[in-house]
């Protein structure tokens, strides 16, 4: 297989902004799409562990060099 550089690209920029979300769940007070306004801990940790699943898939879709 030989794979796929732009959907690589595109795994890369989503665990960036899942890494993005989960440094803001840890850090800020707020209610962005939860029922109170506290620090989201919980939410943190899954933006954190969607940030390892794609660049887990990145490094899948990645192209791979040639054998010879």
């Amino acid at each position: 297989m030989k794979g796929n550089g732009p959907l690589a690209l595109l795994f890369v920029v989503l665990a960036l902004a899942f890494a993005a979300l989960a440094v803001f769940y840890f850090t800020v007070r707020t209610s962005l799409l939860a029922s109170s306004t506290a620090l989201h801990y919980k939410h943190g940790i899954v933006f954190t562990a969607l940030a390892a699943l794609a660049l887990i898939a990145a490094n899948f879709a990645r192209p791979k060099a040639a054998l010879r």
